[in-house]
């Protein structure tokens, strides 16, 4: 009896997926893995992701910050996928992750942890916003076997179910902590350096919401002016906007009043640049109020500065690495974050009016690179 009860078993299991992966099928998920490679994946860093039984399988070798990203991006999903840990295993899945920057700051992580190490739910437990909120309870299966995850994200609605319980359900715009982080990116898995495997990742996408405009097309300077008072050297770069070697100003050719604008910077060594918002004329000197790119901590006006009214704290980037700058500008309010930490507001700008936004190259034999600037109206 034995004998014939474990192929039968295995016969009802695997029926009851391939049911389940049909279900899905009809209801508008599409497999992210093809169960033979990385097909349409990007690994970031070391290599330590690889496909084994039709597992996407993490053995630990590529370690933090290693990790795997979709080649789309995300705005609005349902992601359901299986999990298995061993002991200590640790990880986490990336939502609205950027190309650049911290995943788990500027985006979201959703925590993937050994439970038996964490009694009580905590801010690195299973079903974690990743060191910002704990799930509502520890459902996790025991070590070796199996989990099932739903992630579902309708911003500002995110909800985590674990094992077929609701562990997360959160208005993420009701969280200060969360508010202003990236509401679209890539999806990602984790090598935090320690073994863990996944079966099974799906995805169905959501209806868009965001209005962002693009302010660069990648090619040229259409839609923005370049003043240059002092002759500095403007061009485009595999893609991106290059600053270098003086005194000057490209300006948009719109103008808004409230926006959240965001950028991803990169700058040389002792490089000193800007972004203006609410500019007018450089002459007569109008030129609205400006977000500093200085990467020297004892800077009066290090990066992320709102200039000479607010100095930024801390100062979380370094010389010729990316980084994402955003700003929020409502009425007198300005909030400035970088790398996904908040880094300078305030409720008192005098300048409250449309104005032109613009990008500042202030230092010779130094160079800004800026990429994929864009700006939602408010």
């Amino acid at each position: 009896m034995k004998r014939i009860a474990i192929p039968f078993l295995g016969f009802i299991v695997c029926g009851q997926l391939a049911i389940a992966r049909a279900d899905d099928a009809n209801d508008g998920f599409q497999p992210l893995f093809n169960g033979k490679d990385l097909t349409g994946w990007v690994a970031e860093g070391p290599a330590g992701f690889s496909v084994k039984n039709g597992q996407v399988v993490s053995d630990g070798s590529g370690d933090y910050p290693t990790w795997l990203r979709s080649e789309e991006e995300f705005e609005n999903f349902v992601l359901r996928f299986e999990f298995r840990l061993r002991l200590y295993g640790e990880g986490g899945v990336f939502l609205h992750a950027p190309a650049h920057g911290r995943n788990s700051n500027v985006g979201f992580e959703i925590q993937l942890s050994d439970d038996t190490r964490n009694p009580g739910p905590a801010v690195i437990s299973t079903g974690a916003v990743f060191a910002a909120v704990p799930p509502l309870k520890q459902n996790s299966r025991p070590l070796g076997q199996w989990n099932a995850m739903e992630i579902t994200f309708d911003w500002p609605r995110l909800k985590v179910v674990l094992n077929g319980e609701t562990v997360q359900d959160l208005d993420v715009e009701a969280n200060p902590e969360l508010r202003d982080r990236l509401r679209r990116g890539y999806l990602g898995l984790q090598d935090r350096g320690k073994p863990i495997a996944l079966r099974n990742v799906r995805v169905k996408r959501l209806p868009d919401r965001e209005q962002w405009r693009s302010l660069f097309n990648g090619q040229d300077f259409s839609g923005w002016d370049i003043l240059e008072p002092d002759d500095a050297q403007w061009s485009v770069e595999n893609g991106e906007i290059l600053a270098r070697d003086g005194n000057g100003y490209l300006v948009t050719s719109d103008q808004w009043q409230d926006f959240e604008f965001q950028t991803y910077v990169r700058s040389s060594h002792f490089a000193n640049g800007g972004v203006f918002f609410r500019w007018k004329s450089l002459v007569p000197k109008d030129r609205g109020n400006e977000i500093q790119i200085e990467n020297i901590p004892d800077s009066n006006n290090p990066t992320g500065s709102i200039y000479d009214l607010v100095r930024a704290n801390p100062l979380p980037v370094a010389d010729d690495e990316w980084f994402l700058l955003q700003l929020r500008v409502v009425g007198a309010e300005c909030r400035v974050r970088v790398n996904g930490v908040t880094v300078a507001t305030t409720d008192k700008l005098t300048i409250v009016r449309p104005g032109h936004i613009a990008l500042q190259m202030h230092s010779r034999d130094a160079w800004i690179r800026f990429k994929d600037p864009k700006i939602k109206p408010l």
